[in-house]
């Protein structure tokens, strides 16, 4: 195989899979809090070396160790989304992780289990209120009668205190889950699980590639047992992990150069590219000067954008102009993104509805 070999497609006639849909059983009730069915495939990167085949929940369980409790990773990270009060129904709907990392086509099958042997139980309405935007709360309040001015918190309190729960379900305030003692401890003894679902550096499982750093191998290292040690674990193999990149890449540069000195080139800026960005958000994190920061970003983007693939860094302008509440520069930035790169368009259409809504809410606050 040649060098760039990885990168191109396979011969149709080669092809073991075949990408397609996959058919979900979502009852049409719950279909919007799911991406788009077209969005869920069986294979990733068909065709090339990259192929990876989607490995359900059932599957993963054959080969996964379960906790002392019998819980398998993919269910431990539902409990830290419930512990964050997102779930049932998150705004954005179920991110698309659950189904190609995790193998969960219907969240709400696992949820509805794990509540069923007392991981989690549904918050009432009034616990819930705190899910809702401030212009919902407002909407609520202006139809009873209260006043609708004060902070968000103000606004939760007078809700629950004058609108009964009754009302509250009636009017479409969605209970969410909370996680039970149970829950709450069995999330704490499996601290791994959300750290390595966040993991930057986190693989997939195609050994060609070398070691497999993710949450289902450090699974099998931690197994049934104790797993108050699982940051040393961790850590020791993500030491490795990096170590065997950086080899791997200095071996590749030195062939590259040889081979195809202008592909060498343009990695060689990709690379340079990487360093200063990382470096720049090194500053940022010790400084805090996010003026300085934005300016770094729209420098590069004005000379040419970023020379890698990453969506957290493709939208790291706008949160910062968020941050800084720059909402029409956020909203015309991640606008234009959307158009010149139609991979991120689903984050992109989230950002963009949050970014309104803040806008809106903005608005809002000037009036009163």
């Amino acid at each position: 195989m040649g060098l760039f070999d990885l990168f191109k497609k396979k011969e149709k006639a080669a092809q073991a899979t075949q990408t397609k849909k996959h058919e979900g059983t979502i009852p049409q009730t719950k279909k919007g809090d799911y991406q788009p069915e077209e969005y869920y495939t069986d294979v990733v990167a068909e065709g090339t070396a990259f192929e990876k085949r989607v490995i359900s929940f059932e599957e993963r369980k054959k080969t996964a160790i379960p906790s002392a409790r019998g819980l398998y990773p993919a269910e431990i990270l539902l409990l830290e989304y419930c512990s964050k009060g997102a779930y049932p129904g998150p705004k954005n709907g179920y991110p698309g992780f659950w189904w190609f990392e995790y193998g969960i086509r219907n969240v709400d099958v696992v949820l509805k289990n794990l509540e069923e042997r007392g991981y989690i139980a549904f918050a009432s309405a009034k616990e819930s209120v705190n899910d809702l935007t401030v212009s919902q709360l407002k909407e609520l309040l202006m139809k009873h009668g209260e006043s609708t001015t004060g902070k968000k918190a103000e606004l939760v309190a007078r809700v629950s205190d004058t609108i009964s729960e009754e009302t509250l379900l009636s009017a479409g305030v969605r209970p969410k889950y909370r996680l039970t003692e149970t829950g709450a401890q069995e999330l704490s003894e499996n601290a791994y699980v959300p750290y390595m679902h966040k993991a930057p550096n986190k693989t997939t499982e195609d050994t060609r590639f070398g070691l497999t750093f993710n949450v289902w191998s450090i699974n099998k290292l931690l197994g049934s047992g104790d797993k108050s040690n699982w940051k040393k674990i961790v850590d020791e193999q993500e030491h490795k992990i990096n170590k065997e990149i950086a080899d791997r890449n200095d071996a590749f540069m030195k062939d590259l150069k040889k081979i195809d000195p202008e592909g060498y080139r343009v990695l060689k800026t990709q690379d340079q590219q990487i360093e200063a960005v990382q470096k720049a958000k090194e500053k940022f994190n010790e400084d805090r000067d996010i003026d300085t920061y934005i300016a770094f970003w729209e420098t590069l983007w004005k000379n040419g954008g970023l020379k890698f693939e990453g969506a957290g860094w493709h939208f790291e302008l706008p949160d910062l102009y968020i941050k800084s509440k720059r909402y029409d520069d956020a909203l015309a930035f991640v606008t234009k993104l959307k158009k010149q790169k139609p991979t991120y368009a689903h984050k992109a259409d989230a950002y963009i509805k949050k970014i309104e809504e803040l806008k809106a809410k903005q608005m809002a606050k000037k009036k009163n």
